[in-house]
């Protein structure tokens, strides 16, 4: 993979990702909006689409970087950065578990259910990377 086809494979990415992204947010924010209006989050809704969205394009750069250079180290990267992410995650809610959070249970699923849909994201598309590779 040459250095042309990092920036066109990362452009791609961030443009699936930012529409994914974008898709999920909204159906995040209606849901919120029409059956959790009452509730009170710790983190609001756009933080956590952002951090999802950065760590998948940054855990993408490497990959695609790693591919480049050493292209049997592509699910290393991936499995070393979706650790890192998930470490990241943990420091995201350690406020959470030091004071008094109302509705932790909901602040806690509101994080989780798109962090999974992320990782189910970021494995499809791993898997689109692998077999352009091949």
């Amino acid at each position: 993979m040459s250095k042309n086809s990092l920036n066109y494979q990362l452009s791609k990415i961030l443009k699936n990702s930012l529409i994914f992204t974008i898709i999920l947010y909204c159906l995040h924010k209606y849901f919120q909006h029409f059956f959790f209006k009452d509730v009170e989050l710790y983190h609001p809704i756009y933080t956590i689409y952002l951090f999802l969205f950065l760590s998948l394009v940054g855990l993408f750069y490497f990959i695609i970087k790693a591919a480049i250079e050493k292209p049997d180290t592509i699910f290393t990267t991936f499995a070393v950065g979706s650790l890192m992410k998930s470490a990241i995650a943990v420091l995201f809610f350690l406020p959470l578990f030091f004071k008094e959070t109302p509705n932790l249970d909901y602040t806690v699923f509101n994080f989780f259910i798109p962090y999974f849909l992320f990782l189910f994201f970021e494995i499809y598309l791993i898997i689109k990377l692998f077999k352009r590779l091949k």
